[in-house]
């Protein structure tokens, strides 16, 4: 069940009622609240109206997945999918293992990523 779903089950609305609030087809509803179009290929805007329509935010609609840098069990396009939710919707910190610590974490997985990349020199690649 996605998280869609459980939000449909919990607020005990319709495909069809939220359909009518967000302005869209009570089947593209269906089809992203099945998991039969993952959340990862709608369009955010679409998104937005979804969540707009059931009174709640974009991140309570969002899969929550802890991926692992280079945890070969999850898709390229899944880790990606999950690296872009963390930089638009970031939730606590949560501090990842490093490819070479067993258990422990380092300095730069709990560091917010405006004081890691702070001291970095702006690039702007319009300059040429």
């Amino acid at each position: 069940m996605t998280r869609l779903a459980m939000i449909f089950e919990k607020k005990q609305v319709t495909y069809s009622a939220v359909a009518r609030r967000a302005h869209l087809q009570a089947r593209t509803i269906r089809q992203i609240a099945t998991g039969a179009t993952p959340l990862d290929n709608v369009p955010l805007g679409t998104v937005r109206k979804i969540a707009a329509a059931l009174d709640t935010s974009v991140a309570d609609l969002i899969e929550p997945e802890i991926t692992l840098p280079g945890d070969d069990s999850v898709s390229r396009g899944a880790r990606l999918a999950a690296a872009i939710r963390s930089v638009m919707w970031p939730g606590e910190l949560v501090p990842y293992l490093t490819p070479v610590a067993d258990e422990e974490s380092d300095e730069i997985g709990t560091l917010p990523a405006d004081d890691y990349f702070g001291t970095m020199p702006v690039i702007d690649a319009r300059a040429g």
